[in-house]
């Protein structure tokens, strides 16, 4: 079970997490607030491993102990990771905050002692979604356990292994009688897994690394079950949203939400839960719609810095009737994960969700069903026509769909992204799926090789989805996605996903910048790609324009805030049903800003000044976010990680963000705990997500043959050499010993 043994004899560190959410425009501001409470009478070190969204910039960290303050410091990952264990160890306090994935990060703790309160302050940037004249910030409270494919590293030598798994921790070792282990075949189970230092002072997560994903102890934190009498895992939430428009709605699916406009404050609303506290085992989706005479078509906001000019700006496709644009005949792959983490809720809101897409399908479109765990198999050896007698064939096929086994999404992938396509046919892929998997990069590779002309759309489901993998592999598969968050809201999100199936509204894009900047051949504007738009979706572009002194120079005998007349243009084409072409274009002005303005995002009083609006504090964050989202895309399609990880720390420094490569550590320079003290290390568990199932996992089943021709290849050079020397013959006989006592562990899928 994914319980560690150190949490169920130690469960006397607890955690709350308080976030208070400022929302200016296209930015949310967040403080979030993690508080670790050590309730019982030995000292402890913590590690909790947390998810925020993909899009956080971490920004800002401080170390709270009683009115003590903190300040954490940026430093390369490896550096700050050395001055937190220094601190560790002498006996300091000390927080540590790490970054896993874009969207999974870890807090450590040193030195808690007693009774003892400590809160850790992480401050973030974060662009909020805007999707179908609906705006929205989503906060992950859990995450749901990852399958980790591939085989052991253990299993493929003992040095790599301690290499690999602990290159950064303390001195590490498996105990054997810990060890993962399962028996039986595809319904096995593996036990408790959990691994404690020689010294004690380190926990790791429940999974081995493995040759594919070489981080796995990082990304599988323990897990238990929610219990509505627990006083551990709670969250508190408040909102302020200042919308600079007029606002119909504020909802939140699934919590029950208050909110009010602010007196005195134009455009701004206050927006908290209903509960005080809430159990944090789903995520929190936080809505609001403007009212339709509002809805915006086009927004520029500027942040300037020193003479350096960033830029967000959101331009929308025309609003245009489905039943307009020319309508293609379609092959389309259903891919729907059933795999063990999909069990409870997940499985029947995926089933019912890819029941309504089979009954949607036209009469000229064909399609075909891969469900996958372990392994993968079609409904048609290809893709079939939508006569009814082929419908009802599919709908029986997903009836009898049931979650169990691993999470082996490649090889259905491959399936389908190779699926040959009816000529004059659009190829299209819907990936329906809770994207719990720890080899994302491999996978986005493999959709950007594989893709051609098809699109990828993925279908997020469950309390607490992977959303990095979904949106990722939507972006690289030219696609889109929805979140089902709420099995009230499947037909709903469905229809949105059908909308952008059946009409890709602008296609064929091109930006043209405003004319003071084209002449700058250091622009950096992101996405370099831009991507087709589909109904109700804008085109969000972050750009940076280094050294705009000259252009201030130039106005500065305009008003304060002077308004370009150039503009930035977006153009596109779309067809209509009769095939004809027609270009399409909006533009926005750029501003250029001369003054600082006062946008305290902590100010969130009732009569704070609404923030200026055309300066956004937060824009060069976000700027700097998409940057390093492009850079580690890069890595992920091969360029040399050394090259990525300099670009990523060369952006990240200056602008005080935790990556892949950078961490905030704060180190409190007072010695509070004696040498002579012992103390204990805690894991601190994540709630297993709303509606999903406590369950065991397993290892893939190439982990089982890799001992099996690790024998016969022993067997056979035993064979070939054992009459030359005495020495090898007692090196293969000790191999041969460690071989038999790895049979102890086997591997199924």
């Amino acid at each position: 079970m994914m319980q560690s043994k150190d949490g169920e004899s130690s469960p006397a560190l607890l955690h709350s997490t308080h976030v208070e959410l400022q929302v200016n425009g296209m930015i949310a501001h967040v403080t979030y607030s993690q508080t670790f409470t050590n309730d019982s009478d030995k000292w402890k070190h913590g590690v909790y491993t947390f998810p925020l969204n993909e899009n956080a910039a971490i920004n800002s960290m401080q170390m709270l102990i009683g009115d003590r303050v903190i300040r954490g410091k940026i430093k390369p990952k490896t550096e700050a990771k050395q001055a937190f264990d220094a601190a560790k160890k002498a006996g300091k306090k000390a927080s540590l905050t790490q970054q896993q994935r874009p969207n999974l990060f870890t807090q450590h703790l040193a030195n808690i002692a007693p009774s003892e309160k400590i809160t850790v302050k992480l401050q973030y940037i974060q662009q909020v979604n805007y999707d179908n004249g609906e705006f929205s910030f989503h906060l992950p409270t859990t995450l749901t356990p990852r399958y980790i494919p591939g085989i052991t590293i253990k299993d493929l030598s003992d040095t790599v292994l301690s290499t690999h798994a602990f290159a950064n921790s303390d001195k590490t070792e498996i105990k054997s009688n810990q060890a993962p282990q399962s028996v039986g075949n595809d319904s096995s189970r593996i036990t408790t897994s959990s691994r404690i230092t020689t010294n004690n002072t380190f926990v790791s997560g429940w999974a081995l690394p493995t040759n594919e994903v070489s981080d796995a102890d990082k990304i599988t934190p323990f897990m238990a079950p929610a219990q509505s009498d627990s006083n551990t895992n709670q969250l508190s939430f408040t909102a302020t949203i200042n919308s600079g428009m007029p606002l119909d709605s504020i909802n939140s699916a699934g919590y029950k939400l208050n909110w009010h406009s602010i007196e005195n404050a134009r455009y701004q609303y206050r927006a908290w839960l209903g509960d005080n506290h809430i159990t944090m085992n789903k995520d929190v989706w936080l809505r609001w719609r403007p009212s339709k005479e509002s809805t915006p078509q086009a927004a520029y906001f500027a942040e300037d810095i020193d003479s350096d000019h960033y830029a967000l700006v959101m331009l929308t496709p025309p609003q245009v009737n489905p039943d307009d644009l020319q309508d293609f005949p379609r092959d389309v792959t259903f891919l729907i994960d059933t795999s063990g983490s999909m069990g409870g809720r997940p499985i029947e809101d995926a089933k019912a969700a890819l029941k309504l897409a089979i009954e949607r399908l036209d009469t000229k479109d064909r399609f075909n069903i891969v469900a996958f765990n372990t392994s993968y198999k079609k409904l048609f050896s290809q893709p079939a026509n939508t006569k009814p007698h082929n419908i009802k064939t599919a709908l029986s096929f997903i009836s009898n769909l049931h979650a169990n086994g691993g999470t082996e999404m490649a090889g259905a992938l491959y399936e389908a992204l190779n699926v040959q396509p009816q000529e004059n046919n659009i190829k299209q892929i819907v990936f329906i799926t809770d994207g719990a998997v720890g080899n994302e990069a491999a996978l986005f590779s493999m959709i950007q090789q594989q893709l051609g002309s098809a699109r990828l759309f993925t279908v997020g489901i469950g309390s607490a989805p992977n959303s990095y993998f979904m949106t990722r592999a939507a972006q690289f598969g030219r696609g889109s996605y929805v979140f089902i968050d709420n099995q009230n809201n499947i037909q709903k999100e469905m229809q949105r996903l059908f909308s952008k199936l059946e009409s890709p509204v602008l296609s064929n894009l091109s930006l043209t910048l405003p004319k003071d900047m084209r002449h700058k051949d250091n622009v950096e504007v992101y996405p370099k790609r831009l991507p087709d738009l589909y109904a109700g979706e804008p085109l969000l572009i972050n750009l940076k324009v280094p050294d705009l002194t000259h252009e201030k120079r130039k106005h500065s005998n305009n008003l304060d805030d002077y308004i370009a007349v150039n503009s930035l243009q977006l153009e596109g084409t779309l067809t209509d049903k009769d095939g004809n072409t027609h270009k399409w274009q909006r533009s926005i002005q750029a501003r250029y800003l001369t003054a600082e303005r006062n946008n305290n995002v902590s100010d969130t009083s009732a009569n704070a000044k609404p923030p200026h609006s055309t300066q956004s504090k937060g824009i060069a964050t976000a700027w700097a976010r998409k940057k390093i989202a492009a850079l580690m895309d890069e890595k992920a399609l091969g360029r040399d990680e050394n090259e990525v990880k300099n670009d990523i720390i060369n952006v990240a420094l200056p602008h005080n963000l935790i990556t892949a490569y950078t961490s905030f550590v704060a180190i409190e320079e007072v010695v509070s705990r004696p040498e002579s003290v012992n103390v204990q290390s805690q894991n601190i568990k994540n709630l297993m997500p709303q509606g999903t199932q406590m369950r065991a996992v397993s290892y893939p089943k190439t982990s089982a043959g890799i001992n099996f021709h690790m024998a016969i290849g022993a067997l056979s050079l035993l064979l070939l050499i054992l009459l030359y020397t005495s020495e090898t013959q007692r090196f293969l006989l000790r191999q041969y010993r460690i071989f038999i006592k790895d049979q102890r562990v086997t591997h199924n899928g």
